[in-house]
Formats: structure tokens, sequence, C-alpha cells
């Protein structure tokens, strides 16, 4: 049995209530009801992760295994972030396959955000494994400092929600017992160039692409006006609750078209390449290139996340002038599995017995982890054999390939190739190298 730590109610995880019991099922609403007020906020969210956070596919299968493997402390860990409305009510855990309310089903609903009276410091001051504290008296917390009177809830002004502290809570996850981290979003964010210019996790995510880039481009949050309610009043700046980040697996996680369509365009503004190249090669010589990666739109490091499970990979190709391939480094082989040898941006964690692991709950250790910061080009080089004969001049091209999960994983939740996710080419470069 797990043991309760010193101010932990639910635990293993952080989240809390205000009142130190568990809260009130009869003071949550579905979003529909919400929806009756602030339709566009309602309408942006629908598809999200947000709303899909505990019935996307993947997590699901994901959250299952953690259960059978860890009991359902394990798993109100998890759903911690994921339903939070259901834990701190009690409807989690609940029984395996039990049946489940709006509470479960809409993931990280309204309130969920708008009940969070504050987010608990749990690590390196911001929050942590679902830090919320969460206010069921019936007050909506948000962030405007003059909300509107209504006869259907009180609202409240809270500096938490104007900061990426909010976010915090749930994009910081550590091991429960040993400490190890596991997801680190909120510290990458935190010590790179974005939050030095004080721009914050909704200045993007809850911004269209065009509008995120023009933050990126300037690190400087952008205004954008509208109507916190349908009823309300103009407002000089009103967030969108799209809360859209990289994945693009609809078929697994159910997000919304719109959703996927934006987060293919997130992945795909989000970093450059260049491709460095030898004035000339010699035909029966290897060849040395050179590419260089650059995060130039994600305020956290790429990929970011549970980096155990994310592939942020370069493809590189070397066709001569018939255009066959004489050489390529990053391919991805007819099981799915990416190239051992490939450059790859991720993190791989190990169990007690040494052993990589895809399994936060059995990592105690790290073993590396190799990421792209916010605003850093990382810089990969390249021997290429170059076969006696070949006719020039030689087509480099490079691409930044990202995928959620390797396909081992999806192969072992699913059974063998049952389930592929989708692959986005977030980046490309080319160039042409003439052979002596």
């Amino acid at each position: 049995m797990v043991m309760a730590q010193a101010g932990q109610q639910f635990p293993p995880s952080e989240l809390a209530t205000a009142s130190g019991q568990p809260a009130k099922a009869a003071a949550f609403s579905e979003a529909e009801t919400c929806g009756a007020c602030h339709e566009g906020h309602v309408k942006a969210w629908q598809g999200s992760l947000h709303h899909r956070a505990h019935e996307d596919g993947l997590y699901t299968a994901f959250a299952e295994l953690a259960r059978r493997e860890g009991g359902d402390q394990l798993y109100v860990f998890c759903s911690s972030c994921h339903a939070p409305a259901a834990v701190a009510t009690g409807e989690i855990p609940g029984r395996a396959n039990g049946k489940h309310t709006f509470l479960t089903k809409e993931g990280v609903t309204c309130e969920a955000c708008h009940f969070a009276k504050e987010v608990r410091a749990i690590h390196q001051g911001a929050g942590a494994n679902g830090s919320l504290v969460l206010d069921d008296s019936g007050a909506r917390y948000g962030p405007l400092k003059d909300p509107a009177s209504n006869d259907v809830h009180r609202s409240t002004f809270s500096a938490t929600h104007t900061t990426s502290r909010l976010c915090s809570g749930c994009h910081t996850l550590t091991h429960p017992f040993n400490g190890l981290v596991i997801e680190n979003t909120y510290e990458e964010w935190k010590h790179g160039p974005y939050a030095q210019a004080g721009v914050q996790c909704q200045d993007c995510h809850m911004r269209t692409v065009p509008q995120a880039l023009a933050v990126a481009e300037k690190l400087k949050p952008l205004a954008v006006p509208g109507k916190a309610c349908d009823d309300g009043p103009q407002r000089p700046d009103v967030h969108t609750h799209n809360f859209v980040g990289g994945s693009t697996a609809r078929e697994a996680n159910g997000a919304g078209a719109a959703h996927v369509a934006e987060a293919t365009q997130r992945l795909q503004t989000a970093a450059k390449l260049a491709v460095r190249l030898p004035a000339r090669a010699k035909a029966g010589a290897p060849a040395q290139l050179s590419v260089d990666v650059t995060n130039t739109a994600a305020g956290h490091a790429i990929p970011t996340s549970v980096t155990e499970l994310r592939q942020v990979w370069i493809e590189v190709q070397a066709r001569d002038a018939a255009g066959h391939v004489i050489w390529q480094s990053g391919d991805v082989r007819a099981d799915g599995s990416v190239d051992p040898h490939a450059t790859m941006f991720h993190t791989l964690l190990a169990d007690a017995e040494g052993k990589v692991t895809y399994r936060p709950w059995k990592a105690v250790k790290m073993l590396s982890e190799k990421l792209l910061p916010p605003r850093a080009t990382v810089t990969t080089d390249y021997t290429v054999p170059v076969p006696a004969g070949t006719r020039g001049p030689l087509a480099i091209r490079a691409t930044l390939r990202y995928r959620s999960a390797p396909q081992e994983v999806l192969d072992e939740l699913f059974g063998a190739g049952k389930f592929k996710l989708p692959i986005v080419d977030m980046a490309g470069a080319t160039g042409a190298l003439p052979l002596d």
C-alpha cells in the first residue's frame, strides 16, 4: 500500500482541495453548461487533448497498463492530471472498467482549471504531479482583474492564471517515490529566453499558430481582443481555449480535425534545418557534411513532455546523379523502428535492472538525454561513404521528423503492427555536393 506523504490528499499525486475534503461532484458542471455563456471557449476546447485527456486511446492503454502493474493508486497518480475532477470527487480510482461520468470523460474540464484556487509549489518553486488546489465553493478563478458580474457563479481574479505556474502543475512530472524527473516542460521554459522575456505558456498555446509565431519571433506577448463571455464586454485581450501542442495522432486520441491540422502546423513551424557541405568531394573517398537543427519557435525543448516516449530525429539521404540512394541515416525500417544509429532527440530512462524502459513508474535513473532547447542550434556531423565510380553531384536531403511514440511501444500496447502513429516531417533542407 502506498502511504500518503505530508500534504498529500490523494496519494501519491499532489492534487488537493481547498476544503481538505473530497470535492462535491454536484459542484462541477459539464462543458455544455459552460458553453451556454462561453460558447467560443467551449468549442475551441472540444476536440483538444485537454478534452480528450482521459479518453485518448494511447493514454488509456498506457494508464491501464500502469494500473495493472502498479495498482489503483498509480492510476490515481496518472488521473490527477488527466481527469482532476474525477480524482478530487473520488470517481477515480473506482473499479477497473467501471462507469465514468463527465468528470472522467471530459478530462481536463473547464472547471479543472477554473476551480484551481492555486498551484502549490512542489518542484523547483512551481507545481508538479497535479498540484492544483481545487475550490468547489462556487467561485470560478481566471485572469480577468475586472470580471463581469453574473447570476451563475462568482468570478475571482487569479494571478496564477496569468502565468505559466498554472500549467506547471501538470506539465512537470516527477517520480512520486524516487524524485526522478519524468516530464520537465515547465523547467525547460523557465530557464530559457521565453521566460526571461516574460512570454508565458498561454501566449503560445492559447493562440493561433500565426499569433504564436509572431510571439516567438519578437519574444513579446501579443494581445488579441475578444469577449470572455458571449454577452460580455469587448476586452483588449482574450485567450483562445484550443490548447494545441504537437499531437497529430487523431486515430488514437480522438482530437478534432482542426486541432490535428493546427498541431501539424505547429510542428512544421517549430524548427529549421540547414545542410553544410564542403565545396567538393571525391568519388571513392568519404565525404563530410553537417546538419544544423535550430529550435526557432518552441518556448520549451524539442521534443518535450514525456520525452522517453517522444521521438524527434534527423533523416539524411545522399543520392547520386541517377537518383539512387548511396547512403542514408535515420530511415524508418519495415517494422516501424527508426535506424538505431540515427541522430535522435529524446530521453532514455532505465529501470532497477538497468534496462531501458518507457514505463515512468519503473524508472530509477536517466541514462541519457538529448533535447533541443529554445532558440538553440545543435549540429550533427556525418561521414558519407562515396563508392568509387559514383556520378555526381550528390543530392543531399535532411529531414527533421517527429512521432509521439516508438512503434515498439505501440506494438506492445495494441499488438504487433495493429496501430501506427503518424510521422510528421517538421523541417527539411537540401544541398548539392559536386564530385571529382
